[in-house]
């Protein structure tokens, strides 16, 4: 779990690059975390099972794309 100015976020893979997705359904704030990822490359709410597509839920204003560092000084 991942905590983000006080709200809950999960970590994402999608296309080789991770992102941190806001835990709540967009639909009725259901835990997406619990969700899975259909054959539409979608998440599936566990609660209601309404799907997001991950396009979609990666250019929410909330998700934070995440981005790999060597670990060497820039």
């Amino acid at each position: 779990m991942v905590y983000r100015n006080g709200e809950e976020y999960f970590v994402l893979m999608h296309s080789d690059a991770f992102y941190l997705i806001k835990n709540q359904c967009p639909h009725r704030g259901g835990p997406l975390k619990f969700g899975f990822i259909n054959e539409r490359a979608e998440i599936v709410c566990p609660m209601h099972q309404n799907a997001y597509s991950i396009a979609s839920l990666i250019k929410r204003a909330s998700t934070v794309c995440l981005h790999e560092n060597s670990g060497a000084p820039e």
